[in-house]
């Protein structure tokens, strides 16, 4: 009985190791986003899938698989209850990583997703049509005081950096905002060109060449701590016209707990050489002015850093 145990266990090893010898090469890696086509998660995610595959070396194949819905929890779920052999990771998002468990008991077990790479620290932006009346961050806030219910603001979901920069022009300056939320950027930006909201919140990064070259939207404010360079360099940041918002979304890579330590070292330094790579930054300009690479041990401590900013934030929304 004893050598039946021991065979069946040395199979189990011999298997394992076959399956880790073999990997990347013998099938795709599906890489999950939590939002809809043509938002800042997915352009990072596609932008970056080529490279990755360089990086890796070999026969990697890297396919992008959206599941958008609940502010990016229905990916994180699958991302959660995914093997963990290397061939599923996930693009995930903060705040909504970390807004998600505050909101709510989520469907997913936090610790079971592991941070593996942040690429993107990304801030928002205040954004209207270019035929708005609104021309400045104090039109917005007089036009909210007077009339709150009257002027809706579209984000990429609940729990998202737009809603979280939504609650913060709350919070600063005591302004009811009628938040409205969308499953992604490119769904809220058809609302907005639309007039069918007043403003959005978006990332900088989504601000694409086309916008800037475009008189369809302009920008009220950014939400850095300082202008982002090649970006809107007229458009002062909240800060400067003397409301205290910083709100910024982190995008990066995660994968299920128990990945193998030799497969996480080797996507994380697929996606470090990636950050760095010359003709990714060529190629991918938005998403190159957000670059901050953090390794996912760094990243994950920074997160806990942000978790009582957010927490704070969502008490406000939830007294009101």
């Amino acid at each position: 009985m004893r050598q039946v145990r021991f065979l069946l266990v040395a199979a189990c090893a011999m298997a394992a190791m076959s399956a880790h010898a073999a990997w990347p090469d013998d099938r795709p890696i599906e890489v999950y986003v939590g939002f809809a086509a043509g938002g800042g998660t997915d352009l990072l995610a596609r932008a970056m899938t080529p490279f990755l595959q360089k990086h890796l070396g070999g026969k990697a194949r890297i396919v992008v698989v959206n599941k958008p819905g609940a502010s990016g929890e229905i990916a994180y779920s699958a991302l959660s209850r995914a093997a963990a052999d290397g061939y599923t990771i996930g693009i995930v998002s903060t705040p909504s990583l970390l807004t998600i468990p505050i909101q709510r008991k989520p469907k997913y077990d936090p610790a079971s997703i592991v941070p593996l790479a942040r690429v993107i620290d990304d801030p928002a932006m205040f954004v209207v049509a270019g035929d708005s009346k609104l021309g400045s961050l104090a039109d917005l806030v007089r036009q909210l005081k007077g009339n709150p219910e009257g002027v809706s603001m579209g984000s990429n979901g609940i729990g998202t950096n737009g809603h979280m920069a939504a609650l913060a022009l709350q919070q600063v300056t005591g302004a009811r905002v009628n938040h409205i939320p969308f499953a992604g950027t490119s769904q809220t930006k058809t609302s907005l060109l639309g007039h069918h909201i007043d403003v959005m919140a978006m990332s900088t990064t989504e601000f694409t060449e086309a916008d800037r070259a475009s008189k369809d939207v302009k920008v009220l404010a950014q939400l850095g701590n300082e202008r982002r360079p090649g970006l809107v360099a007229d458009v002062p940041t909240a800060r400067e016209q003397k409301l205290d918002i910083t709100i910024s979304s982190e995008r990066g890579f995660a994968v299920p707990r128990g990945l193998p330590p030799e497969i996480a070292k080797r996507l994380q330094d697929a996606i470090e050489a990636t950050t760095k790579d010359p003709e990714f930054l060529a190629r991918a300009v938005n998403e190159a002015r957000g670059i901050s690479y953090l390794s996912g041990a760094a990243w994950t401590q920074h997160m806990a850093t942000q978790r009582g900013k957010f927490e704070s934030l969502w008490k406000l929304a939830s007294t009101r």
